[in-house]
């Protein structure tokens, strides 16, 4: 597996800052390896934790991050000290963050979270966090990564400590979705926090209180507020009834939560928005030409041994399926809801595709304390990938957004290690014309000859194909 920090020369180190904030330890980024320092007063329930039968048989099946301790000749010299615990984690070869999931990968991390919490309670352990912040993506199946936040749990307690963290950022955030249309992005700017009960209220207004649903999750918290937070509080601290029947009480409220969540879920799978039906309205594209476009976009990922692949302007995700067959895949596409299709068909099939959303033109910046808690979507993407695809893109880039032409090429090479698949779209072409809204004159650098001519200032074309609509693809590898 292939870490997430690849640039890092082997004696590099690097604190990581999403975990900084957890007083049992923090996660440490050495070369290729994933290590997590466990601070003494910690170590002994940690190691209980790892090697709990319930949570080996987790990290076996990839639902939990593979964890194993390390003795201290294993330890990098500069990192030891005499209390600490290491361990080491498998890595994750690429991290999307929540606010880049679609709202259907929510909904699934939170299905996810809900049976963990489940299957945890059954072997008297429990999930003390419940943040989407703990779960990544290794292609379309989530895994858990923060093995801390697993405890043992008290026996005879029946409230589940994690549920208003698990409301405000899985629960509410998708009812926002749902309900308002509410982008996620928006909603997990900060994953930490997410989105508060009164937010939603404000957000849904009147609409709360017509709706069962709305009523218990969103509109009585609003309004009870502090005193409903301070009464909860009062009621953990007496929180305590004979074992059997405190199980009892936490797997039903824990199945509650998992079936408004699957509502929830049903309700985005209805969704549609102009992108999500481009493929089958598309009328810019003869039968012909389609075939020609698959059978050249294969053979190029075929030829060029892509094994890491990135497809910027992903759309419906038809070529992100085509590449998964050679490759990992990270299908980043704009449009929320055809990022969402994209998770579902990828999760449905189990192909190893990761769908994000993400405006290439605009892509995530570091965020949190200093900026450093979630990494900028290019300092992750840099060194990563072996192959870009840049399919009927471009001209987005260049009209839609105003980008030049030669920097969205120059972006193309800083995103690939070797190759990169693109398609040129030529100005008389019915989408170019569309986006254009009568501006052609603004795009005279728009032509075939000084698209080739600024490729090839970034890289060696090795062959190419001209379609009937005047589209061309061209395979090309970056030069050195």
């Amino acid at each position: 597996m292939i870490a997430d920090e690849p640039s890092l020369i082997p004696d590099q180190i690097r604190t990581d800052r999403e975990t900084f904030r957890d007083p049992s330890g923090s996660l440490i980024f050495h070369g290729s390896r994933v290590l997590r320092r466990i601070h003494p007063s910690s170590g002994a329930a940690f190691a209980n934790v790892v090697a709990h039968p319930r949570v080996t048989a987790l990290m076996s099946e990839g639902r939990v991050v593979r964890t194993s301790r390390l003795d201290a000749k294993a330890v990098p010299e500069q990192l030891r000290d005499s209390g600490s615990h290491f361990y080491e984690h498998e890595p994750i070869p690429f991290s999307a963050y929540p606010a880049e999931w679609p709202a259907p990968m929510l909904a699934d991390a939170a299905l996810f979270t809900l049976d963990l919490a489940l299957e945890l309670l059954r072997d008297g352990l429990a999930l003390k966090d419940a943040t989407p912040a703990n779960v990544l993506y290794r292609g379309s199946r989530p895994v858990l990564v923060d093995v801390p936040s697993i405890v043992t749990r008290e026996p005879g307690s029946f409230i589940w400590l994690a549920r208003h963290q698990f409301e405000t950022t899985f629960l509410l955030p998708l009812i926002a979705s749902v309900e308002a249309g509410v982008p996620i992005a928006w909603s997990l700017a900060d994953p930490a926090s997410g989105l508060s009960h009164e937010a939603l209220a404000r957000l849904l207004g009147f609409k709360r209180w017509l709706k069962p649903g709305l009523i218990g999750t969103v509109a009585l918290p609003s309004a009870l507020g502090n005193s409903a937070a301070t009464a909860a509080a009062s009621r953990r601290a007496a929180a305590r009834v004979e074992e059997r029947k405190a199980r009892f009480i936490l797997e039903r409220s824990l199945a509650q939560l998992r079936n408004r969540v699957e509502g929830l879920a049903k309700q985005l799978r209805s969704r549609t928005s102009h992108w999500q039906s481009y493929t089958g309205a598309r009328t810019h594209y003869e039968e012909t030409d389609l075939e020609r476009k698959r059978a050249f976009v294969a053979d190029a990922l075929g030829e060029s041994g892509a094994r890491w692949v990135l497809d910027v302007g992903a759309n419906t995700g038809e070529f992100s399926e085509l590449a998964s067959r050679h490759a990992s895949v990270v299908a980043a596409e704009v449009d929320e809801t055809s990022a969402g299709r994209i998770f579902e068909r990828a999760r449905a099939g189990s192909l190893d595709i990761l769908s994000m959303v993400l405006n290439v033109a605009r892509p995530t910046a570091g965020t949190g304390w200093r900026n450093a808690e979630a990494r900028a979507f290019l300092d992750r993407a840099r060194g990563r990938f072996d192959t870009v695809m840049m399919l009927a893109v471009i001209h987005h880039l260049r009209v839609g957004a105003g980008i030049p032409l030669a920097e969205v090429l120059a972006l193309a090479a800083e995103l690939t290690t070797a190759h990169a698949v693109i398609e040129f779209v030529p100005a008389t072409d019915p989408m170019f014309v569309q986006i254009a809204r009568g501006r052609d004159a603004l795009y005279t650098d728009w032509t075939r000859e000084n698209f080739e001519a600024l490729l090839q200032q970034r890289f060696a074309v090795g062959r190419h194909v001209e379609l009937a609509n005047g589209r061309v693809l061209y395979l090309a590898r970056r030069a050195t």
